[in-house]
């Protein structure tokens, strides 16, 4: 009898890379009493079974912000191997797909998730060219700026 092997356990998340006027918005986070470092993380989580990878950004950008958003397009995929990282960013192999995503009112003033994660500090609006100073965890910083110059959706998601 052929047993099927057991299917690898890979976390899918969904990010957003919220644009305006030459800021992005990410969340910033002080884990230095975990061991971590303050860093920043763009606003963005878990997909769920069954959830269009779009519509995990639109839940999860209102669920962490308070903000409303739509996804433009899809930006870059970020794989996290631990065995070829280290365990920067934990033990679990991990796929996250990040989404250039738009306000889709006036609002630009995020609030804190409840209930609240207790490393996460504050919000920032960032200068797109002061990007490079900060530490973004993923490491993604180049691959979001080199994203933002092209104009393509390179995510197949929806019959053609």
């Amino acid at each position: 009898m052929n047993e099927r092997p057991e299917l690898p356990r890979i976390s899918v998340s969904a990010k957003a890379a919220i644009v305006h006027e030459g800021r992005i918005l990410l969340l910033s986070y002080d884990d230095t009493a975990e061991g971590g470092c303050f860093h920043y993380n763009l606003p963005g989580g878990k997909a769920r079974e069954g959830e269009p990878l779009r519509d995990c950004v639109v839940r999860k950008v209102r669920e962490e912000t308070g903000l409303a958003v739509r996804t433009e397009r899809l930006l870059f995929v970020l794989e996290y191997v631990p065995g070829q990282y280290g365990k920067d960013q934990g033990p679990q192999h991990k796929v996250q797909f990040n989404f250039l995503a738009a306000l889709t009112d006036r609002r630009t003033e995020a609030r804190f998730s409840t209930p609240r994660d207790p490393m996460q500090i504050g919000f920032d609006w960032v200068p797109l060219d002061k990007l490079t100073a900060l530490t973004l965890i993923p490491h993604c910083t180049p691959a979001i700026l080199e994203a933002l110059t092209d104009s393509r959706d390179v995510l197949v998601d929806r019959a053609q």
